[in-house]
């Protein structure tokens, strides 16, 4: 890209949603979900918060209710705890 008027948005773009991916791996991993992505002697984490919630997001047309509704309303909190997305989004 040659221009700073293409490649900027797209920059931004990228940014977010790897802000939104690592957040929604934190919900998940509030939740617990993450003990089914690793092994079961692993004590610590095992994957980064980005790559559970890559994972997450990924599964989510396959999970059931039961799992994704929680996962949805953590990932909503956590998003409304930070300023940035509160100023942004607040409109919506």
């Amino acid at each position: 890209m040659k221009t700073p008027d293409r490649r900027d948005p797209l920059l931004l773009i990228s940014a977010l949603a790897q802000v939104l991916l690592t957040l929604l791996g934190a919900a998940g991993e509030a939740l617990g979900y993450d003990k089914h992505l690793k092994e079961n002697t692993a004590k610590k984490r095992t994957h980064s918060l980005f790559t559970q919630g890559a994972y997450y997001f990924m599964a989510m047309p396959r999970m059931s209710d039961a799992r994704l509704n929680p996962l949805v309303e953590r990932f909503g909190q956590l998003v409304r705890e930070h300023a940035v997305f509160r100023d942004a989004f607040g409109l919506i």
